[in-house]
């Protein structure tokens, strides 16, 4: 058995590569050559431990994520086990894995969800997630604009000399209503309250709710999920179960909403058409399947 550090990981991953692991798992899960366990968490106090787990049959791999919260810090491990003869090949920490599975599978679920034509990014938070997704969307082709909007301005406007010094982009920190006018959006807060209008919100936008991951969190509000021709979940057995923004809104509402699976998406294999006018919001919580795919990336190219 082997131990991997994070910067060792971070090391071998990027995110183009990282898109094509997890496209590769959710065909499989599609297909029934993978599966995967929902997290489940037990808590005393402060402190919460959460295990989920997926198996990725064409990879003869088994990948375990653990993790502990404390005092709203987080520390991941994931373990990789062979499906051949049921050995512990490696614990990998797990930070790197994650910051890059989640911006992975947001630019996956863009390339079929997002317009072809989109030109802008509107950013919602500045921290780590907001960060990495804005890096990984600065090299989607043709676009050329990002607007930020973060309760933590100095770190906004840190983040927008940034891009705008690495990438050459026309970057600025706004309110909240320009950021949500922009063609793709990107929510990465840990917002209890809606902090998108649906009345803001452009014809033909591809909205991307990564940050609201618990049941008290949420960042869509009722007009932008009615507005939705369909709301796209990273996993239709684990998401809706656990934000807010599928939990809180009126059953009424929820039960007009059109959910679909994002393997479902990815397996039809169809993308969004120029020009059209429908809104679609991506809702995401983070699965197993997606940790267990770009883990199994990092593993083989550490030990090739």
């Amino acid at each position: 058995m082997r131990m991997f550090t994070n910067q060792q990981v971070a090391a071998q991953l990027d995110i183009a590569s990282a898109s094509q692991a997890i496209r590769a798992a959710y065909l499989d899960l599609q297909r029934g050559a993978a599966a995967v366990q929902p997290r489940a968490r037990i808590d005393v106090d402060t402190v919460k431990f959460s295990a989920m787990s997926a198996i990725l049959e064409s990879s003869k791999i088994v990948a375990s994520k653990l993790y502990t919260t404390i005092d709203g810090l987080f520390r991941f491990y994931i373990a990789l086990f062979s499906l051949i003869d049921g050995e512990l090949l490696a614990i990998l920490e797990g930070d790197a894995v994650t910051g890059v599975r989640t911006a992975a599978t947001t630019m996956l679920a863009a390339q079929y969800l997002a317009r072809p034509e989109s030109r802008s990014l509107g950013l919602f938070g500045s921290g780590i997630q907001a960060r990495a997704h804005a890096e990984a969307f600065a090299e989607r082709e043709g676009l050329c604009e990002v607007r930020i909007h973060s309760q933590d301005v100095v770190s906004a406007e840190a983040l927008a000399i940034d891009l705008k010094r690495r990438f050459d982009l026309d970057t600025c920190v706004v309110d909240a209503r320009e950021a949500a006018a922009a063609d793709i959006l990107v929510l990465a807060t840990r917002a209890c309250e809606p902090v998108i209008r649906g009345e803001w919100l452009r014809p033909g936008a591809f909205v991307a709710s990564i940050g609201a991951t618990r049941p008290d969190h949420r960042e869509i509000d009722d007009i932008s999920l009615g507005l939705a021709s369909s709301v796209v979940v990273d996993w239709i057995r684990q998401t809706p179960f656990e934000t807010g923004d599928l939990l809180l809104p009126a059953r009424e509402l929820l039960d007009s909403v059109r959910m679909v699976d994002l393997s479902a998406v990815l397996g039809a294999d169809e993308r969004r058409a120029t020009g059209i006018t429908d809104i679609v919001i991506y809702k995401a919580v983070g699965i197993a399947l997606q940790d267990a795919a770009v883990a199994h990336l990092a593993y083989s190219r550490l030990v090739a």
